[in-house]
């Protein structure tokens, strides 16, 4: 019972498992057959003693299957929020549309660097060390091993500084040469005030931002990559600390 709560919690928080796309029937039936294969090699631990203890232990396995599979999400919020902040410096915020994955409006943008994230993490078997992690979750934290303290609280605060910072590093190009593009358009207003720049500006602004998203496309995959040792890194630490 308490591989399966913890199994769930993990599977319903993180990327690609947790999709709102991925019908409950396939999340629960990939729950019960983890949970059947990662049940013999959980240590054994008795079951507590009265009702208030075993939900307390229970609601232990919650925090601790979805503070992980939530450390991982925030990786993926963190490029969306990137693609969000570049949509904005390049106009267009406005177009927007529905994400069937995260069920909420987001940008072109983001939808586009959010299927890329999704590929980079499948092609770097992420899928597999979200399960990796999940079994090594019963070796580090023994059901009913969950221990609150300052340091857990640190790690989690931590993750979610993280996703800011990824999202100014991976918004910085566009960002960055989108100010030098308004400052000369501004330049240039000035100079020549029969030119309409309030027109081409967005036009410009579109296609530079374009532009500049095409160079990085290259670099992206690796950098991503980065992220994402890190971020394991950091998720095997969170479990040490719990």
């Amino acid at each position: 019972m308490f591989v399966l709560v913890r199994t769930g919690a993990i599977l319903l928080m993180a990327p690609i498992f947790g999709a709102m796309n991925v019908p409950m029937q396939v999340k629960l039936g990939l729950t019960l057959v983890l949970t059947l294969l990662l049940t013999p090699l959980a240590p054994p631990a008795a079951m507590p003693v009265g009702f208030a203890s075993l939900a307390a232990s229970i609601g232990g396995e919650l925090l601790i299957g979805a503070s992980i599979g939530l450390c991982i999400r925030f990786i993926f919020s963190g490029i969306e929020f990137a693609a969000q902040v570049a949509s904005f410096q390049m106009g267009l915020s406005m177009a927007s549309a529905y994400d069937p994955i995260s069920s909420s409006q987001v940008t072109i943008l983001g939808k586009m660097l959010s299927i890329l994230t999704i590929l980079v993490f499948l092609s770097v078997n992420g899928h597999l060390m979200v399960l990796m992690a999940l079994q090594n979750s019963f070796e580090v934290i023994p059901p009913y091993g969950l221990v609150i303290s300052g340091g857990f609280i640190d790690a989690i605060v931590g993750f979610s500084k993280e996703m800011f910072i990824l999202a100014f590093k991976f918004s910085a190009p566009v960002v960055a040469i989108l100010i030098f593009v308004n400052i000369a358009l501004g330049i240039m207003a000035r100079i020549v005030p029969q030119i309409n720049m309030f027109v081409i500006g967005f036009a410009i602004t579109i296609l530079v931002g374009f532009v500049m998203l095409a160079i990085s496309l290259p670099v992206f995959e690796i950098a991503l990559t980065g992220v994402f040792d890190k971020m394991w890194q950091g998720v095997f630490d969170l479990m040490r600390v719990i």
